[in-house]
């Protein structure tokens, strides 16, 4: 565990979150499966160039997500979260 994740997970305790950018467009190195475990998100935003040739997003992170909602810029387009009383809407315009 490094350093970020020992703050996320002990300090702050942003466990069971609703909304996860994850980060560097979905790499392997982007989150674990230990770190995504933990965060447990439900829904999760991947910004990702289409066709990209790194192969992002990487399978293994898809793998690791599965049990959140995934929002993909590359197939969803633009991704908008609203908030309003509370309540959470999320909104996709196509790319």
């Amino acid at each position: 565990m490094n350093k970020e994740q020992y703050w996320c997970f002990f300090v702050y305790d942003i466990s069971n979150i609703d909304v996860l950018k994850v980060g560097h467009h979905g790499s392997n190195t982007s989150s674990s499966k230990e770190f995504i475990k933990k965060m447990n998100p439900k829904y999760s935003v991947i910004s990702i160039g289409k066709n990209n040739r790194y192969g992002h997003p990487n399978k293994e992170v898809l793998d690791n997500l599965k049990d959140s909602k995934i929002y993909r810029t590359d197939q969803d387009g633009s991704i908008m979260f609203k908030i309003k009383n509370n309540k959470l809407k999320i909104e996709t315009c196509g790319p």
